[in-house]
């Protein structure tokens, strides 16, 4: 029964779902690298903007 052709198949299928699901992971942890990185570069140029708006605002009194 061990080495039935069903239970080889859903190894491979077993095995199979282990390496998509390590790859998903490595994906997700890429993603979140990226977005942490895009979400800091979108606060600092909200901060470069709001410095821009305050010495426009300076110059034009």
């Amino acid at each position: 029964m061990i080495d039935d052709p069903e239970n080889h198949t859903i190894r491979l299928l077993q095995e199979m779902r282990a390496e998509m699901r390590k790859g998903f992971e490595d994906v997700n942890l890429r993603i979140d690298g990226l977005t942490h990185i895009l979400v800091t570069l979108a606060g600092h140029i909200h901060q470069h903007d709001e410095r821009i708006e305050r010495l426009e605002g300076r110059a034009e009194d």
